[in-house]
């Protein structure tokens, strides 16, 4: 996996931070400061390789 992708799960887990089930995954609910934190985290992930010159991809 890419950092790209890493971040955008990350972003996209503190969007649906309510609680989620699906099959056998589940997300539980997350405080605020959480999840304000993980999408820092994921930007950060996005981010990072455009910064380096994609030395990722």
């Amino acid at each position: 996996m890419t950092l790209q992708v890493i971040g955008a799960l990350c972003i996209l887990v503190s969007l649906i931070g309510e609680g989620l089930k699906i099959s056998e995954v589940e997300i539980r609910r997350l405080s605020r400061a959480r999840a304000i934190s993980l999408a820092a985290l994921g930007v950060l992930f996005i981010a990072l390789p455009l910064v380096t010159g994609g030395l990722d991809s």
